[in-house]
């Protein structure tokens, strides 16, 4: 559908910032005007590479984030700027697809349901994670294994926690989900990514 979509998670060819907010590219796309469509999936199109390859997996990443980059430009006469940032609104996209693939691969976990209160309070780190410093190696292979034995909701919520820095409040709009779910799929998805990266045999992650 679109040729090559994916050189635009490359920088811009100008190193002038753009002060364009997404909104207004928004607007422009959906009138037509290609270069602010371009801008704007140029914007955004790094974030949603970073998503389907943590989440589809480093084999389907790359085709998932070329159909989400897709889906994007289909749908985006559906995005409404009073119900969030485009910015979630991309990575919704991104997640449906990437949880989409994983469906049909038949690879996706049953739906985490935590036991006991959703709302299990959960400290701020006072200092960078050991999950969230390996997890910042975004092309680390056994990362990506480690990952990929994390049910899909977790998955994403991880994702776009320690490599988007998504709030609390993004994370649950991103993925349809309470809040505190996302306190508790944080939570207990560090500790079995903790446990998937020593068993890899990934020390620092757990040292």
């Amino acid at each position: 559908m679109i040729h090559g979509i994916l050189s635009l998670m490359s920088p811009a060819p100008t190193a002038r910032v753009d002060e364009v907010g997404d909104d207004a590219l928004a607007r422009k796309a959906r009138g037509g005007d290609r270069d602010a469509l371009e801008r704007l999936l140029r914007r955004h199109a790094p974030d949603v590479v970073k998503l389907c390859h943590l989440v589809a997996g480093p084999t389907d990443g790359p085709d998932a984030a070329q159909r989400s980059l897709e889906k994007i430009v289909v749908s985006l006469e559906h995005y409404d700027a009073s119900k969030g940032a485009f910015r979630t609104w991309a990575l919704t996209v991104a997640r449906n697809v990437c949880r989409d693939r994983l469906r049909r691969r038949g690879l996706e976990r049953a739906a985490f349901r935590a036991d006991g209160d959703e709302r299990v309070a959960v400290a701020a780190d006072e200092a960078p994670s050991p999950e969230r410093l390996v997890i910042a190696r975004v092309g680390a292979e056994q990362v990506s294994r480690a990952m990929e034995t994390l049910p899909e909701g977790m998955r994403s919520a991880i994702v776009l926690f320690h490599v988007h820095g998504a709030s609390y409040e993004e994370i649950a709009e991103t993925l349809a989900i309470p809040k505190g779910t996302v306190m508790t799929w944080l939570h207990r998805g560090r500790q079995r990514l903790r446990a998937a990266l020593e068993a890899a045999g990934v020390q620092e992650a757990t040292s």
